[in-house]
């Protein structure tokens, strides 16, 4: 009755191990190591909200505003961010590779923004999230206000 009892315990265990080992081969198989991307000489990673309107596109990061090299990829973001947008006026979140050079609008006529960004690559686009608007879900009838 021992040697029947403890058989069974030997092959639980040894079914048990055999199941750790396939389940820690598909973790390894679904947890891949993000690498880091090597951005050529002279280029910056660019994270921010993107509009195109007319003739000015801008991108607004955290701490800085940049005028956006209106050209072949800046069309090609605006394609996608086309479908991203509700209004012609949304933002759109965007990471983008970029070199970084002076506005050459702003050194000729005196306006726009100091610093000018040509992308080079576009790595993500997604719908900007509105947490400056306020919705109260009540319209308001020009009658009611004085």
């Amino acid at each position: 009755m021992k040697r029947l009892i403890v058989l069974t315990l030997l092959v639980i265990s040894f079914i048990s191990c055999k199941d750790d080992n396939k389940s820690s081969e598909e973790e390894a198989v679904v947890i891949q190591e993000k690498k880091e991307e090597v951005l050529a000489e002279g280029q910056q990673l660019f994270k921010g909200e993107f509009i195109y309107l007319t003739d000015a596109a801008v991108l607004t990061t955290k701490s800085e505003i940049y005028a956006v090299n209106i050209d072949e990829k800046m069309h090609e973001l605006n394609e996608v961010a086309k479908a991203l947008k509700q209004t012609d006026y949304d933002m759109v979140n965007v990471v983008i590779h970029g070199n970084l050079k002076p506005n050459p609008i702003k050194e000729e006529l005196g306006e726009g923004w100091d610093q000018m960004v040509t992308i080079t690559k576009i790595i993500e686009v997604t719908p900007a999230t509105s947490a400056n608007v306020i919705k109260t879900g009540k319209s308001l009838d020009i009658k009611e206000v004085k």
